[in-house]
């Protein structure tokens, strides 16, 4: 999915080193000050939704430092060390990211290290033991007696919530969003975090411990174990995400790997219907060849299905190529350079690199007897909907591009909505000044993030109409009517934009209380993705989808 600042922790990350951290800034309350403990405590909470396990996050506590271990499905997995007891106006955390899936013993792909000092947060990158820090890769602002948050660590939120004091804290976001205000409200010893929408009860017992977590609006809630029981629980979510074609399916599916001109190898699964579904004439020369379907996935590490932890049954890809499979058209969906079993590094990449990735994944299938290499199409989503024509201006043998929720604005423009949607939505009865105000700060944030980083830097200022202007494959554009961030009428814009180059095979359908997802949906707000009744994608998206690719693809029916 594109950017969105305000967006919940991904569950949704941003491709940006510091996409898995944000700044928490004490305001009102302050950090209450701790007795050192001599003893090791350890615990481990759970992050379920539903009954279904989707992380676990080990917790170690000395008297000098708190640590956490977080593993969550599909997601890179994230150490983090807080060290206690510094001197006052200094805060310090270490942070340690590995790609899905990695090894214990591998190392990590990124280290950093996050210090504030003064009014400042640094950020810099970790030095060898001993070594001095050096010069800083990101300066943000902050206040005095400011603490650094791990996004997506509920133990961390947890170990700071409970111990701080007063009613009001400030979140600023690394990833490039503006100074928030979070509300703290307690009731017995129970307290209530409010921020940006997002609304987390954290339960302590009566010495303080934390008991558990609830996050009502994404499904997610956390439980905490200790002791022999924590020592013998997995260190790896339940039910690893299953990529096998379902029982009975008339499709067959396979893990496959994809080579890189740029040396890194792309794992993915190929969806390829049987023979008989695929209909094929035992005449025609193509008998064995079937038609292929690419998915490009948005922004974030996504992997194959682009699924969403807290979404429980949101699986995009998964549903497009089993809709795909059973219309006689194969379906490639890949995991992301530097993502679950692919290599790479996710973190250096931009929307250009990634087109890259999709452009070996074409040359890799026309070298299959098993595929039509006249008969490829491309499906992408959000960022996906981007690249997609990045790939198709220079790629005049595609038979056809979809674009699901595609951009037709810069990443510039794109933003700034979202912001200001996001803004009105926390401070609903702020005045026009304090939301200027706000934004005013966000928009000076997200300048900063874009210096240090490659992939935001190009998506702010990436123009996608005039690609779009070079494409001469056919074109389907699909977009709900409620997306709150990707705005509807973009939709039509770029479709504007084909037909200007000359471009006459263009389709444009708007779905009427659809989301940015495609789910069913009648508002769009990204706060409410989880608690919708049905949050799978919709059977008109999908409908559309198959019966505008079986044509353009040639498919017997």
């Amino acid at each position: 999915m594109l950017f969105l600042p305000f967006r919940r922790p991904r569950t949704t990350p941003v491709r940006m080193a510091l996409a898995v951290l944000c700044l928490l800034l004490l305001g009102a309350g302050v950090l209450i000050a701790q007795t050192p403990n001599p003893r090791t405590d350890r615990s481990t909470l759970l992050y379920l939704a539903a009954n279904d396990t989707v992380g676990v996050e080990r917790i170690e506590r000395t008297d000098s430092v708190l640590i956490g271990d977080l593993t969550m499905r599909g997601q890179p997995r994230i150490r983090w060390t807080e060290r206690l007891h510094e001197p006052t106006g200094v805060h310090t955390i270490n942070v340690d990211a590995w790609r899905p899936g990695a090894a214990l013993t591998d190392a990590p792909l990124q280290r950093l290290v996050l210090q504030v000092r003064g009014d400042s947060a640094y950020v810099y990158t970790a030095p060898a033991a001993n070594a001095a820090l050096g010069a800083p890769m990101a300066t943000l602002p902050a206040r005095t007696n400011a603490r650094w948050l791990v996004n997506q660590s509920l133990a961390h939120a947890a170990w700071l919530t409970g111990r701080t004091a007063g009613d009001t804290a400030w979140f600023v976001f690394a990833s490039g969003a503006s100074l928030q205000p979070g509300v703290l409200t307690r009731q017995g010893d129970s307290v209530t975090l409010t921020l940006a929408g997002l609304r987390s009860v954290y339960r302590f017992a009566g010495d303080g411990a934390l008991l558990g977590v609830d996050v009502p609006s994404q499904g997610l809630r956390g439980v905490v174990v200790r002791g022999e029981a924590a020592a013998r629980l997995r260190t790896t979510p339940d039910k690893p995400v299953s990529y096998d074609a379902p029982v009975g399916a008339p499709y067959t599916a396979t893990n496959v790997r994809v080579p890189t001109p740029m040396g890194h190898t792309l794992a993915g699964t190929l969806t390829r219907p049987h023979a008989a579904t695929a209909r094929e004439s035992t005449a025609r020369e193509s008998t064995a060849r079937v038609p292929v379907v690419i998915t490009i996935t948005g922004s974030g590490a996504q992997e194959r299905d682009e699924s969403i932890p807290g979404v429980e049954g949101y699986r995009l890809f998964r549903q497009v190529a089993d809709t795909l499979g059973r219309r006689g058209i194969a379906v490639l969906r890949l995991d992301d350079r530097g993502v679950g079993e692919s290599g790479g590094n996710h973190a250096t990449a931009t929307s250009r690199d990634f087109a890259n990735d999709v452009r070996a994944a074409i040359t890799w299938l026309r070298t299959r007897d098993d595929i039509d290499p006249d008969r490829i199409a491309l499906v992408g989503h959000s960022e996906g909907g981007l690249i997609a024509p990045l790939v198709a201006a220079d790629d005049a043998r595609l038979a056809g591009i979809v674009l699901l929720a595609g951009p037709a604005y810069t990443g510039t423009r794109i933003v700034a909505f979202q912001q200001r949607s996001a803004i009105a939505q926390l401070n609903r009865t702020g005045s026009a000044a304090t939301h200027d105000s706000m934004f005013a700060a966000a928009q000076l944030q997200l300048a900063s993030t874009a210096r240090t980083n490659p992939w935001m830097r190009e998506f702010l200022q990436y123009d996608p109409v005039p690609t779009a202007t070079r494409v001469r494959t056919p074109v389907l554009v699909l977009q709900g009517d409620t997306d709150q961030q990707v705005t509807p009428e973009q939709a039509d814009t770029l479709a504007a934009a084909f037909r200007a180059g000359g471009n006459r095979e263009i389709t444009v359908h708007r779905l009427p209380k659809t989301n940015h997802l495609f789910q069913r949906d009648s508002s769009g707000l990204p706060s409410g993705y989880a608690t919708l009744a049905d949050r799978g994608v919709s059977a008109e998206a999908l409908g559309l989808l198959a019966d505008w690719l079986v044509v353009t693809l040639r498919v017997p029916q």
